[in-house]
């Protein structure tokens, strides 16, 4: 199993993708970055294709941080090192660069968070988590609109471990979510592909650990249970329709905002050290699900140890 020393997210890569819009072709350049948090500074560090790395400090410390889908934004629960304040009592914030700032997210703030995901127009958040109000404490999975905070319960458990859905990720509308349920101690290890409209749920079998859909909704990049290190692409219309990917690990695979790539980690025996404990720090590699080509990200090269993804480069000024 993989033990981090301190909260850390990863993204090393630097390509131009073109996004389509409305009669228009636009360019965005996304390149590698990586949150740092340590005893006495947290940073996001932006690593150009050509240069030096540009760091940009942060006030606050974030715990279990993801990256927002335009690129231009992180989401996480602030951990004020100095205050003590815990994951449960300050909710999620949307923080933002140039200069950083952070806005908290209204309607979170009740929330013990096990997983959460944003939606691709940032307008919700989906929480697997238990929430306390004056009513009681409730858990299972919740959507909380933004900006209004307006909470809607999906779906009920018990708040027994057997409650926590994890490794939440949407599908590019919204309207459904995949999670992992269970765990492999229990030998019950499964994916939900979960309605998030109506409040059901369908087992999508133990034979996959985690799924992760690609922006254009149309694959899902899923870990087989299998193997930690086997990755199979998915048609998210048809689950019987799947390819396989070889091996690249990642606590969890990354998809490209064009749909394009998946960001994964290669990991070679000894030559990024000996780590008593402890798994050494991680290559990243890009998968071309077109072409099949994998590229090594040299920039990464026995430096990855958190979770992995885009940034664009116009937080950089």
């Amino acid at each position: 199993m993989r033990i981090l020393c301190v909260p850390t997210i990863v993204l090393l890569f630097g390509v131009t993708i073109s996004l389509i819009g409305q009669n228009q072709h636009v360019p965005y350049s996304y390149k590698a970055a990586e949150y740092v948090s340590g005893t006495h500074s947290h940073e996001l560090r932006i690593f150009p294709s050509k240069g030096q790395p540009v760091t940009i400090a942060l006030p606050f410390r974030l715990g279990m941080t993801t990256f927002g889908p335009d690129g231009k934004s992180v989401y996480g629960i602030i951990a004020d090192s100095q205050n003590g304040v815990g994951r449960d009592q300050t909710g999620l914030s949307r923080i933002e660069f140039n200069p950083a700032r952070a806005s908290a997210i209204p309607g979170t703030s009740g929330f013990v968070v096990k997983s959460f995901a944003v939606s691709s127009r940032q307008d919700k958040v989906v929480i697997s988590g238990n929430h306390q109000n004056a009513g009681g404490r409730r858990c299972g999975v919740f959507e909380v609109l933004i900006p209004e905070g307006n909470i809607r319960q999906i779906l009920n458990s018990d708040c027994l471990y057997r409650w926590a859905w994890n490794n939440l990720t949407l599908s590019p509308n919204g309207e459904e979510a995949i999670a992992s349920v269970g765990s492999n101690n229990d030998h019950d290890l499964h994916l939900e592909r979960i309605d998030l409209v109506h409040g059901t749920t369908r087992s999508l079998g133990s034979e996959f650990s985690m799924g992760v859909w690609s922006p254009d909704g149309k694959w899902i990049a899923a870990r087989a249970s299998s193997g930690y290190d086997k990755l199979l692409l998915i048609d998210s219309g048809d689950f019987s329709h799947r390819r396989f990917l070889g091996g690249g690990t990642a606590l969890r695979p990354t998809w490209s905002p064009d749909s394009r790539y998946l960001l994964l980690w290669k990991e070679y025996l000894f030559r990024c050290g000996i780590y008593p404990d402890l798994d050494p720090p991680a290559t990243l590699e890009t998968f071309d699900i077109q072409t099949g080509k994998r590229s090594t990200i040299r920039s990464s090269r026995c430096q990855i140890t958190g979770r992995t993804g885009w940034v664009s480069s116009e937080i950089v000024k």
